[in-house]
């Protein structure tokens, strides 16, 4: 299982109340195998994540109609993955490319529908455990669905806005997250924290 370097980017609980549905997808091509062609689109997909979420900071995250800007945008993008998921089935980097696989999971990731989180957590599981993604992000969809099913996160990886401070949520057991944190590839939890400090230029909290 091969390890990436952690991106803070992609920590934060986002609570995107009354998330807007209705935009348009685009048009989904025909049931059948994955091709190149459509890991190019997951690859748009990525670019059009990460350009919402350029210069991320804990400022912009009180930014309400930034915020309602981002819901739309990862809704959209949310739902053109899952017509593609649902006439494909999950990608695979033998087809489409390790990069346009972890492309799938940061709208999966990001995704405000939490049940459809849910129910993708056994793919990314399966991508981690092949090699395909690195075991990271495993470890944060993990966290982000059992932050939204009211349960304490066991990897550490969620943290959430509090004012102008970033407080970390719940942890399932603080003995022992770092040894969880091993397993996946991640850093310890205090190094991981103070990295986040530093690229959000926020003050950061345990409870």
């Amino acid at each position: 299982m091969h390890v990436r370097s952690v991106a803070p980017a992609v920590i934060f609980v986002f609570c995107l109340a009354g998330c807007d549905a209705r935009e348009d997808a685009g048009g989904a091509p025909e049931t059948g195998p994955w091709t190149v062609e459509l890991g190019e689109e997951l690859l748009e997909l990525k670019r059009r994540d990460q350009a919402m979420r350029e210069g991320m900071s804990a400022e912009r995250l009180q930014d309400s109609a930034y915020m309602a800007r981002l819901s739309r945008t990862d809704s959209a993008l949310s739902l053109r993955l899952m017509e593609l998921v649902e006439r494909h089935g999950w990608p695979t980097g033998e087809v489409v490319g390790d990069s346009a696989v972890e492309a799938a999971f940061l709208v999966v990731q990001h995704s405000p529908f939490s049940e459809w989180q849910q129910a993708m957590l056994p793919e990314v599981e399966r991508s981690a455990e092949a090699g395909t993604l690195p075991g990271q992000d495993f470890a944060l969809l993990f966290d982000r669905v059992r932050m939204r099913l009211g349960e304490s996160q066991r990897y550490g990886t969620q943290l959430s806005p509090s004012g102008d401070t970033l407080v970390l949520l719940p942890l399932e057991n603080p003995d022992s997250v770092d040894v969880w944190r091993a397993e996946v590839g991640l850093p310890p939890l205090d190094e991981y924290l103070d990295m986040v400090q530093e690229a959000y230029g926020a003050p950061v909290r345990r409870r």
